[in-house]
């Protein structure tokens, strides 16, 4: 469901990630989510930036030759620390429209977050006057832009939770 749309100046984050296939992308995040509440990395990145927020950066990378995009679990740098283990990532200023979405059932949680991503991509920027600015043809691939993903409570294999979609835009 739609929200709103904010505009935020430029951010730091660090945050840890990978390139993952265009197709089933959200097995493989969620995977990473858990693994990255397992082996500590989600507390250690929060101690490291001072920052109680962690949240998805989705396409701040994207290969169009391969079908893939990056994925981070991040923080907002607040520390300005860095560290080997963690990439550095800046979002430039941006306007978001921000969605919203609910998951009750752990087994429904892809098909949740997809039909949510079905609402944006195939009706509400068709409906609107802004187009996407992580898509290939308009500014994919520029690092710099990406979309935020954030759940509540963070960890998205405790259900009920609360997400948010937040895409980066521009009028058309």
């Amino acid at each position: 469901m739609f929200k709103d749309i904010i505009t935020l100046p430029e951010k730091k984050y660090l945050g840890f990630g990978k390139m993952i296939p265009w197709e089933n992308s959200m097995q493989i995040q969620f995977k990473m989510w858990d693994e990255g509440f397992a082996d500590g990395r989600i507390s250690k990145l929060k101690k490291l930036c001072q920052s109680d927020k962690v949240l998805g950066i989705f396409c701040y990378r994207c290969d169009n030759d391969t079908h893939t995009f990056s994925y981070h679990i991040a923080c907002e740098n607040i520390s300005n620390e860095v560290n080997d283990e963690f990439d550095e990532l800046t979002l430039l200023p941006l306007t978001f429209a921000r969605f919203t979405g609910i998951c009750s059932d752990l087994n429904q949680r892809v098909s949740t977050y997809n039909s949510l991503c079905d609402e944006i991509w195939k009706h509400w920027l068709s409906e609107n006057e802004y187009i996407s600015l992580i898509e290939l043809e308009t500014n994919g691939g520029i690092e710099g832009y990406a979309s935020v993903e954030i759940f509540n409570p963070e960890n998205p294999s405790n259900v009920p939770y609360n997400f948010e979609i937040w895409l980066p835009i521009k009028n058309k």
